[in-house]
């Protein structure tokens, strides 16, 4: 739903995203045409998702993006492979210029969703592990969700992959032999986690997102040069939690903000020079290793890659403002390192929400797992305008009276009433995150459609 007081959140022009490039590159924005051509091949919603990734046959990391110039692995083969996860329904939308129309109202798709090439590019991994599996018969043993998205989980335990727990990821010698297949999510594993894995002698298959291991180089980097990292994101969320890991084993102390109001309770200790007890008892140890505010007084900010881009400059500019209150503007400079490690999916995706649901619609759909940190931040952002649900599937809508959503002020999951509007024509905005596989969304598209014919 629409939340109160809410105004609509603003700054989602392409161009803020080129200008944060510019200013980050090497060049120090210098050389606008080296940023251009290292980032930014097009300026189409397509080419601003996530393109960096590891391992991958022909891609090479450059600028924070994909050099994908080889053609011995192009993303049409990848996508044919992962068919298993495609829509007709979604197709036929796309081709009809992401609307269907109907005889009672439109169901409107924004011009970027659903699975980015990181996700792709770990589900075709994992997809083939599962095929070399078949031949070899090796177990398969997945540490933790493959990405945040119960549909795709499920869809590999049928496979027969071994999806281990938490508690059993942390000593996965206990379950995993030499000659079976560990699989890496795509939130990589905590580095105590990975010498447990080399200790055995498995295969590794290693799906971590190429965005989430650049966050980690440059925060470690950070570390060396002395800096403690403020890490905006949610604390106990997969990536955050083998971030912080890598972290300390840097050496490094961090802390973590998961909203806004975190990080401006942050930042009031450092403008008041608050004392260790008192951010001990704000910032809890799943949020810092640090015993005192000492370490983060030359501050590194990075965000977990899913978090919402604008808030993650306006954590940029509350740090700042607390940094120059304490240190004056010359040293603050000089204390303080950002860079803005949201995907560049994620930012695609954010962006076109946004601009479908400014055009008007009655109402927004968001199709994801309630687990995933990228589609609550769809959510949030169509609830800025229109009612907004969030649905994990087509199960969810029990009716036209009726729908399974979540209530992330309860943490738990409620039926919403009278969710569907009884004017008509109407027009619905499906939006979906990077872990949302377009058979679901296809499957909550034809739902939606029945009440509309």
């Amino acid at each position: 739903m629409i939340r109160d007081g809410s105004a609509p959140r603003a700054g989602w022009l392409k161009l803020s995203l080129l200008s944060d490039l510019v200013e980050n590159h090497p060049s120090g924005g210098r050389d606008v045409s080296a940023v251009l051509k290292q980032t930014i091949p097009c300026c189409c919603p397509d080419c601003l998702q996530a393109k960096a990734f590891r391992h991958g046959e022909g891609e090479r990391i450059i600028g924070g993006m994909s050099d994908t110039s080889s053609k011995s692995s192009p993303r049409g083969d990848r996508r044919a492979r992962l068919s298993t996860f495609g829509s007709p329904v979604v197709d036929r939308a796309r081709q009809a210029g992401s609307a269907l129309e109907l005889p009672r109202g439109r169901i409107l798709l924004p011009e970027v969703f659903g699975f980015c090439r990181g996700v792709e590019r770990a589900l075709d991994m994992l997809d083939a592990a599962v095929r070399s599996r078949r031949s070899k018969g090796r177990k398969l043993f997945l540490l933790g969700q493959i990405i945040h998205n119960p549909w795709v989980n499920a869809y590999f335990e049928q496979q027969g992959v071994r999806i281990l727990s938490p508690s059993q990821r942390d000593h996965p010698e206990d379950f995993i032999a030499a000659d079976d297949c560990a699989i890496v999510p795509a939130f990589g594993v905590t580095l105590e986690i990975q010498r447990r894995l080399e200790s055995i002698g498995c295969e590794i298959v290693d799906t971590t997102c190429g965005d989430v291991l650049t966050l980690w180089k440059w925060a470690e980097r950070a570390v060396g040069d002395g800096y403690g990292v403020f890490v905006f994101g949610r604390a106990m969320h997969d990536e955050t939690v083998v971030t912080k890991s890598r972290l300390a084993a840097a050496g490094g102390k961090y802390v973590v903000a998961g909203n806004l109001d975190e990080v401006r309770e942050f930042c009031r200790m450092v403008a008041d020079d608050c004392s260790s007890d008192e951010f001990a008892a704000r910032f809890g140890p799943d949020a810092t290793n640090a015993q005192s505010l000492e370490p983060m007084l030359r501050l590194a900010q990075v965000s977990q890659t899913t978090m919402l881009y604008d808030e993650t400059m306006e954590v940029r500019r509350i740090i700042q403002e607390a940094f120059e209150k304490r240190f004056g503007p010359e040293q603050a400079q000089g204390r303080l390192r950002f860079q803005p490690t949201v995907c560049r999916a994620t930012q695609a995706r954010q962006s076109a929400a946004v601009e479908l649901c400014r055009q008007g619609c009655d109402l927004a759909i968001v199709v994801g797992g309630f687990g995933s940190s990228n589609t609550h931040h769809l959510y949030e952002l169509a609830g800025d305008f229109v009612p907004a649900y969030f649905i994990e599937s087509a199960e969810a809508i029990l009716s036209q009276a009726e729908l399974t959503t979540y209530d992330f002020h309860a943490d738990r999951q409620a039926v919403a009433r009278d969710w569907l509007p009884q004017t008509r024509p109407l027009r619905i905005a499906v939006l979906a995150g990077a872990s949302s596989p377009e058979i679901v969304v296809g499957q909550v598209i034809e739902k939606l459609a029945s009440f509309l014919q």
